[in-house]
Formats: C-alpha cells, structure tokens, sequence
C-alpha cells in the first residue's frame, strides 16, 4: 500500500540545477520507465536506447545525472517494493516475494534484503522499520489545471504520525491493521493524507501526517491507536496527480504559484490528499491522487 505522497526534496542541489538540460531529461526518461517496468525489459540496450545515449556511455552519463549506478537503482527499487508486500501482503510468501524481486532463491534475497533495510525478511514482517534509501527523484513538471469545490465534510478514522518521513509507512500499517479487524474492507471508505508539515522545511523528526480513512461509525480504544477526525468541508483549490506520490509538485504549485495570483485566502486547514487507489499491486504509474487546499 503505497501512501507515500509527499513532496520530497531532492537528493542534492546539483541534480535539481540539471533538471532543465537535455541529458537530465533523458535520464529522468529511464528512471520513469524503470519505475513503471520493474518486471520488464531493464537490459543496457533497452535503457541506453531510452535514453537516447549510445551502452558505451550510457552508465557513466546515468550516474552523473541521477547520483546511482542504474544496477543499484534497479536493486533498490524491487527491494524497496519487496518490503510493501511484505508489509501490507500478509498472503504472499517470502519466496513469491523473492521471486518477483528477480531472486531466484530465498536466501541470497533475504541477504540483500538485510543489507538494505538491516532486517531479515521475516524480520521485516513482523516489525518493519523502512530504510532512508538514495532514491533520485528529478523534477518534474505539476498539472496546473486547478478546479474550485466544495469538499464535503467527511468523518475519518485517523491515525496520527509525527517522526521521520520514511516511517509513514508505520501508519498506514496501523490504519490496514485496524481495518481488517473491524471489516473495514480496502473496498470501503475513501483514503486520505492530512499534511501538516512541509517535509522541504520541517526537521526529520517533526514530520507531521495523519493517514485516514473514511468511516462515519463509532471508534472505540484500540491498540493500533486509530481515532475519530474530521476533515471540515468547504472551499478547496483541487489539482490531480497522476504517478507516484513519493513526490507531487502540484502541492508547491498550489502554495507557492497558484494562491499568490488566485486573490483567494487559504483557511486554517492544512493541504490534504485523496489516494483515489491504493494497495501494495498499485504501481506508480498507476497512482492517481488528488490535491486539496483548503480556502475560503
């Protein structure tokens, strides 16, 4: 279940000083196509022709530019998609998980699994810590086709996170967890993400996020500590995403292009997210989120 939907800074200044240049755009080309095709073609002829560079030269032009070798990005990226199906898929065994990583046996993905997340997969299931992994996010242009709405206002059930931005996860884990124990099916209720904080700002430590899901019943003390929210209607400034939300631009768009030239005022709600589908089989390419500032 992927809720990650943040905007994320990225990995250095230098690679967001070459986002506008020709060579970044085709790397930024690859990394799309790698994100989208994790079980496809990832050969160096199929990459390299992507992105328009000749084998010879394509490792060395896909590192300067993204900060990672593109056999390490692969790695991470079906690891780190390994460790959602081992979060959120409870039916899928260690070794499907394995398999669909590209491993052929348990034992040599349960190793690189530990370098990476320093947890055994079986580990993992049980308590998931998820890892700062060196991921490059290069920039990428928002949607600017602002609608105004009337949200209506929606009952949540909630859980608050405060910590380190690659912990949410641990939320949305509570918030599956208590589902499931009180057949709040994945087909009931909409999915939400109330931002708090803005993670380009705010110290690791004070990442602030609830992760919610629609549901007008009574909530009594649990373990996993889901509460009762609201999520107040009225006026919002909404923009939909589309791909992954491990960084949505249209969230700084709002705040920092569109409400200084919209004459509209923003009310004392924070900028929250509709995750229209989610679930660990959704891929990024896939993701389609929406974006809401609340006005007035």
């Amino acid at each position: 279940m992927s809720v990650m939907s943040t905007p994320r800074k990225s990995s250095t200044n230098r690679r967001e000083s070459v986002t506008g240049s020709g060579y970044a755009d085709r790397i930024k080309q690859v990394i799309e196509y790698i994100n989208d095709n994790l079980d496809g073609d990832l050969s160096l002829q199929q990459l390299s022709r992507i992105a328009g560079f000749s084998p010879f030269h394509f490792h060395r032009q896909f590192a300067t530019y993204s900060g990672i070798t593109v056999a390490r990005l692969v790695k991470i990226l079906r690891l780190q998609r390994a460790s959602l199906q081992l979060a959120f898929n409870p039916n899928a065994s260690v070794i499907e998980i394995a398999l669909e990583a590209g491993y052929t046996n348990p034992e040599s993905f349960s190793k690189a699994f530990k370098q990476m997340h320093g947890l055994s997969p079986s580990e993992f299931r049980r308590t998931p810590h998820w890892s700062e992994l060196p991921i490059p996010r290069l920039a990428c242009e928002p949607n600017t086709l602002v609608d105004l709405i009337d949200f209506p206002g929606t009952n949540v059930a909630a859980v608050e996170y405060l910590g380190p931005e690659s912990q949410v996860y641990s939320a949305s884990m509570k918030l599956v967890e208590w589902r499931r124990e009180h057949g709040v099916s994945p087909d009931m209720g909409s999915t939400y993400g109330v931002l708090y904080t803005d993670p380009s700002t705010t110290p690791t430590e004070a990442f602030r996020m609830d992760i919610c899901v629609s549901y007008k019943g009574d909530i009594l003390h649990n373990k996993q500590g889901v509460i009762a929210k609201l999520i107040p209607g009225g006026r919002c400034a909404r923009i939909r995403h589309f791909g992954s939300r491990d960084y949505i631009p249209e969230t700084a768009y709002l705040y920092g292009e569109w409400l200084p030239s919209s004459n509209q005022k923003p009310r004392d709600y924070p900028i929250f997210f509709h995750y229209v589908n989610v679930g660990p089989n959704v891929q990024d390419k896939d993701m389609v989120t929406y974006v809401y500032l609340p006005i007035r």
